[in-house]
């Protein structure tokens, strides 16, 4: 559980919850929308990922996701978001700019986020 406790998850969850707020009330706030939202989109999805394993598969606080494993969320996340939905939908457009934040995101939470959970015994 402490993985969903992790500082950077909330704020990346409390950005989303704040676009989510900002769009229903029809406030533009272009950068947090455009940019925030993008670079927090990889590394909270991948949080939640790594809780996951955590909890149902690998059963250990200990566990860390490989390179490869982050790798391949920012690549399926970019297919994703930047590649297919715009071609199903008008409501999505491609922009290349969205994937380098997703790059990005996906480092700081490599670097950043995804270390294991250290329990302190007193």
């Amino acid at each position: 559980m402490k993985t969903l406790l992790n500082p950077w998850f909330i704020a990346g969850c409390l950005v989303w919850l704040i676009v989510k707020t900002t769009r229903v009330f029809d406030i533009p706030v272009s950068w947090l929308n455009g940019y925030i939202t993008d670079f927090f989109a990889v590394p909270v999805i991948t949080n939640i990922g790594l809780w996951l394993q955590r909890v149902f598969i690998i059963k250990s606080n200990y566990y860390v996701l490989s390179p490869l494993q982050v790798t391949f969320m920012v690549v399926y996340i970019s297919l994703l978001f930047e590649g297919l939905l715009p071609l199903l939908s008008r409501t999505y457009t491609a922009d290349w700019i969205d994937v380098l934040l997703y790059c990005m995101g996906g480092l700081f939470f490599y670097q950043v986020m995804n270390k294991p959970v250290l329990e302190i015994r007193g």
